[in-house]
């Protein structure tokens, strides 16, 4: 694994500068383009088959579902923006972003471009521009089976089971949730989030679900994390549940400066499990315990399907589920 000092000399940055960003410090004065410069170079540190090739086979159109300017808000899609730049890459292949807000449909049909991959949650509005530029196209993390579009989605289900039964295995039952109103995608909010339905049911199915243990934070990010578990250790005082599952690294991250802020030890008192493994998870202190999701899994995914279409297979929308697995690290039991 590659240390804080080496995150350090590949972004050009003190090694105090680079624990404070991964561990989501707000109040440190550094620009936007000083944290893209950390959390990229931990992304490509962790990434050791990375090199650079004369790229030959064309270029590919990069689309991402949210603004360049949101990117650092959760790390998640950074991460698997750049290990689907790296499959690329890897695959001689060119590759140029169109973020949020940066382009029109049109600016895709140039035939300089002979595929798409899109990352992030789209809108059936959106969707169905895409499709119309009739070129091989693959979506990450939107399942587009319905639309008989190739996509590479995430195994929420067997997630959340996985991480629901470790807490109750290890003894505990008094087990507090903390997802967001809504997402810097837009499209996913409170009444749509598929984690937010899936923990509340799991919890009920093992009765123990505590609706005064359901908690939500204004966004998926550290500051949102922070605000919100600042509110409810004022609500709860001395009364929080044992354990907590939160929507994303981001939040559960915020969530634990607040926690350490007042004293309370996590995990001793508290154990904290987030969701998707960003790079930064295992760096802070205490390290995140949390959900893994394989970006490199999913880039392969994307490239073999998009390859596949410019192979021309026989043209059946395919949508391939990727697993999950628990890291436990040292933020929980």
């Amino acid at each position: 694994m590659a240390t804080i000092n080496d995150i350090a000399r590949l972004a050009g940055v003190s090694k105090s500068t680079v624990s404070r960003v991964l561990n989501g410090d707000s109040t440190l004065a550094v620009s936007q383009n000083t944290r893209k410069n950390i959390f990229e170079a931990a992304e490509q540190l962790s990434y050791d088959k990375y090199k650079t090739k004369h790229k030959t086979n064309g270029t590919i159109a990069v689309v991402l579902s949210y603004k360049e300017s949101e990117e650092l808000d959760d790390a998640y899609f950074m991460s698997v923006r750049i290990a689907i730049d790296n499959r690329l890459t890897d695959s001689n292949y060119r590759f140029k972003h169109f973020f949020q807000g940066d382009y029109e449909s049109k600016n895709l049909e140039s035939q300089s471009y002979i595929g798409i991959i899109a990352v992030g949650f789209f809108g059936k509005k959106t969707i169905q521009a895409l499709k119309n530029l009739q070129k091989p196209i693959v979506f990450v993390s939107t399942d587009t089976l319905l639309d008989n579009l190739d996509c590479v989605v995430t195994d929420f289900t067997s997630s959340v089971a996985r991480t629901t039964n470790h807490l109750l295995d290890k003894g505990i039952s008094e087990i507090g949730i903390l997802v967001a109103k809504r997402s810097h995608h837009h499209l996913i909010t409170y009444e749509n989030d598929p984690q937010r339905f899936l923990v509340k049911s799991f919890l009920e199915c093992e009765e123990v679900f505590n609706p005064n243990y359901f908690f939500i934070a204004e966004e998926y990010t550290a500051k949102s994390g922070y605000q919100a578990m600042r509110g409810i250790i004022h609500t709860l005082g001395s009364k929080l549940p044992k354990a907590f599952l939160i929507g994303s690294d981001a939040i559960a991250i915020g969530a634990m400066r607040a926690l350490s802020e007042q004293k309370i030890a996590v995990p001793e008192q508290v154990s904290i499990i987030g969701f998707n493994d960003i790079t930064s998870a295992k760096y802070v202190n205490p390290s995140l315990s949390t959900v893994h999701i394989s970006r490199y899994g999913m880039a392969k995914a994307a490239f073999d399907l998009l390859n596949e279409q410019f192979q021309k297979r026989d043209m059946v929308p395919r949508k391939v589920t990727i697993g999950t697995s628990l890291i436990i690290r040292d933020s929980s039991v």
